[in-house]
């Protein structure tokens, strides 16, 4: 149980995290996603996003509907060691891709408490693509007189759908049904679902159980025997 001291300090950094945000929306361009995650609540981590239509997400997504490939996600799921209180690491210039496959340069701080959990995390996403393809037309001298129109709003899956999208996925890398599934089979596919984040939203060892048939002790097991970081 956290002290009121640091639950106070923790708020107080994701105000100034939310006020960093807001004057990076005077900066950047239409392409460029800036979004801050209170890390407490994975369910719905998200507590200020600018320029959301790039990613599709909003104020309350939950983390695990975030870019795949995304370096500083792995920090915070599946880290091979423990952070150093109150340690801040920084994820520099990685490209992770959007639901609809598009590439993404991403840069991330991530942000641990004094016991070594992340806290909260910074995220900046830009849109490759589209930078690039303004740059062809200002190369082509094709130069707009005013920016290329805000896409569209893409449609946000939600939370009880992404879930079933990695178990799904994780499920169907064994090419047999879930009652023919060696314990090998079910290990990948448990380690898949840990690489998405899956395990991070409450309630998910319990649901993937039923899912394979088996105990939440066992996906434990599972998780213990692949090096997952148990929270």
């Amino acid at each position: 149980m956290k002290d009121s001291t640091a639950v106070h300090d923790e708020q107080a950094l994701l105000g100034v995290l939310q006020g960093v945000a807001k004057a990076l929306e005077c900066a950047v361009n239409q392409h460029t996603e800036v979004v801050v995650h209170n890390l407490r609540q994975p369910e719905s981590s998200i507590i200020e996003i600018i320029n959301g239509h790039v990613s599709g997400r909003h104020v309350g997504s939950a983390i695990i509907a975030g870019p795949a490939e995304d370096k500083a996600f792995d920090t915070l799921v599946a880290s091979k060691a423990a952070a150093h209180p109150n340690e801040v690491r920084v994820v520099a210039n990685y490209t992770s891709k959007a639901s609809d496959g598009r590439s993404l340069r991403s840069s991330s701080v991530v942000m641990f408490d004094a016991d070594g959990v992340p806290a909260a995390a910074l995220c900046v996403n830009v849109d490759i693509g589209a930078i690039e393809r303004l740059q062809r037309d200002i190369q082509g001298a094709l130069i707009p007189t005013v920016l290329p129109p805000l896409p569209a709003p893409r449609a946000e899956t939600n939370i009880e759908d992404l879930i079933e999208e990695i178990i799904v996925t994780a499920l169907d890398g064994a090419g047999v049904p879930v009652e023919r599934m060696s314990k090998a089979e079910k290990k990948t596919a448990v380690s898949i679902m840990h690489e998405r984040g899956l395990f991070v939203i409450r309630g998910s060892v319990e649901r993937v159980a039923a899912r394979l048939g088996v105990t939440k002790f066992t996906i434990y097991n599972y998780l213990d025997e692949i090096g997952a970081k148990r929270s």
